[in-house]
């Protein structure tokens, strides 16, 4: 009976024996190691049914540990790093977790102590499952897989590619870059944008505040602060200290910007380089060097130098021109046009605004004219502290006709200007016959030539005061050639009919 019991018990013990082994046959231990403290997900790996990879997360695993594995394909990753390896040698799988350090102009620097206010440098990475990018402000290192992986630091890519049974700590210099200014300004900010990248590159920006560093890998950049441009060759072992100086475009004190609203207007800005808005008084460090600022939507620009660590101020000035208004005996008028800005007594149009409308230009000689009645230009006085005020003033013209025999017609009708702050002479208005027109306050010479073909006859001027916000009514005769049409048009008091009967002959000065 008790050999019988001892055989069963060595039956049993020996089964149990063989099924371990065969048991840990279909295992295999794995082995990851690397600096302590550190951990990471293993995936087990398999394909679905179209063969496309699959991965079921196992358990995080710590550095410096041996796990037992069943034999198959595994998958480890973290935010910025993947590895795939198959556990199905005869030996322990040994994978090393490796690392990154960001070295801040050979200063190693092992906590996260940097000050984000004043240096900056981002990094970036593509997460390895679902493609995403995990974003990084002033991370100082990163755990990094064997095999081909890659992260982006200070805007430029570094390939890496590490033995999974081998422990690197590769190094990433960066070195700094400050723009320095005169005035501190918590909205200010410089940029950087890598240029020597392979077209397989992602170029993205990375930026700073203004008397704070950019810490950048060695390359050439376009750094831009406020739409201000500079490109830089960052080398190794050097400091970048850039000098700013500080831009501002002024309005006058009492500049009525709330007449200019109410008057349908909008608010002022500026262009520096056509490109960058600015707003006025405000300070905006740039690059020291030379710009051409304008206001927006107009040609009006002034060219301004700005020097290291020094203000340079753009003066604005303002000024207003006023319609008359519709005295009480008139039912109606007819509203004036707008209002055009010229430089040099040049014909070119630099701005136009409307009229009753407060505007800016720059502390320059302007002359204004009226959009419609061309020609005629006045100086443009402006006001450093609020607005100048010029006055149109307006003429009621009474065309009257009058028949001759003969060829002699009317063959142009003008003002010409004789103020002493006023210059040019207008179109001819026989082309369009206004029955009313807006002038600059100021004297005029109501001019008309009558001629015909073969005779030339001196021109017939009438002086004309014109005062600001005033209505002036004006007789101008009218010419024409006597004909049974107009007889008969004379009698039915048509005049206005016979107008295209009028000899349009050239100008003659």
């Amino acid at each position: 009976m008790k050999n019988n019991l001892f055989i069963l018990i060595f039956f049993i013990f020996l089964f149990s024996a063989c099924r371990k082994i065969s048991s840990d046959n279909e295992k295999q231990y794995f082995v990851f190691q690397g600096l302590s403290n550190k951990d990471i997900i293993l995936y087990k790996m398999t394909r679905d049914d179209k063969d496309n990879k699959v991965y079921y997360p196992l358990m995080k695993v710590n550095t410096n540990t041996k796990v037992l594995l069943p034999k198959g394909k595994y998958f480890l990753a973290n935010e910025c790093s993947s590895y795939e390896f198959n556990n199905e040698s005869e030996k322990e799988e040994k994978v090393v977790l490796s690392r990154v350090s960001i070295i801040l102009g050979n200063k190693n620097i092992t906590n996260n102590s940097l000050d984000q206010k004043e240096n900056v440098y981002n990094s970036y990475c593509i997460d390895p499952l679902d493609g995403k990018e995990h974003w990084f402000i002033n991370k100082l290192s990163f755990d990094i897989l064997p095999g081909k992986n890659s992260i982006s630091i200070s805007g430029r890519t570094v390939d890496l590619n590490f033995q999974a049974g081998l422990f690197s700590d590769k190094r990433i210099d960066l070195w700094p870059l400050t723009l320095s200014s005169p005035i501190n300004t918590d909205s200010s900010k410089f940029f950087s944008l890598p240029l020597d990248l392979t077209l397989k590159e992602k170029k993205f920006v990375i930026s700073a505040p203004v008397n704070g560093t950019l810490w950048l890998q060695a390359g050439r950049y376009q750094v831009e602060v406020n739409g201000s441009k500079q490109i830089m060759l960052i080398q190794p072992s050097s400091t970048y200290n850039i000098k700013l100086g500080v831009i501002r475009i002024g309005s006058p004190k009492n500049f009525p910007i709330e007449e200019r609203l109410k008057a349908g207007g909008q608010p002022i800005f500026a262009y520096i380089n056509e490109k960058v808005l600015f707003r006025l008084n405000t300070d905006y460090p740039v690059f020291p060097g030379k710009y051409r600022v304008t206001l927006e939507g107009t040609e009006i620009e002034k060219n301004v130098v700005v020097s290291e660590y020094e203000l340079s101020s753009v003066k604005t000035q303002g000024a207003l021109v006023m319609s008359p208004p519709c005295g009480e005996k008139y039912e109606k008028c007819r509203a004036p046009s707008r209002i055009t800005i010229h430089m040099n007594r040049m014909p070119f149009v630099l701005m136009t605004v409307p009229s009753d409308m407060p505007f800016l230009v720059f502390d320059q000689k302007y002359e204004y004219g009226i959009e419609g009645i061309k020609g005629i230009f006045k100086n443009l006085y402006t006001s450093e502290d609020s607005v100048r005020i010029d006055k149109l003033g307006r003429i009621k013209i009474k065309w009257e006709t009058r028949y001759t025999t003969g060829n002699t017609k009317t063959d142009f009708v003008r003002f010409e200007s004789k103020s002493m702050n006023m210059f040019g002479k207008s179109i001819d208005i026989m082309y369009f016959k206004p029955d009313e027109i807006y002038l600059p306050e100021g004297d005029y010479w109501l001019s008309y030539f009558v001629g015909d073909q073969n005779l030339v006859l001196p021109k017939t001027r009438v002086d004309v005061s014109l005062g600001g916000g005033l209505t002036k009514e004006v007789t101008i005769p009218l010419y024409m050639e006597k004909t049974t049409e107009n007889l008969t048009a004379e009698k039915n008091k048509e005049n206005s009919t016979l107008t295209t009967k009028t000899t349009l002959s050239p100008i003659k000065n």
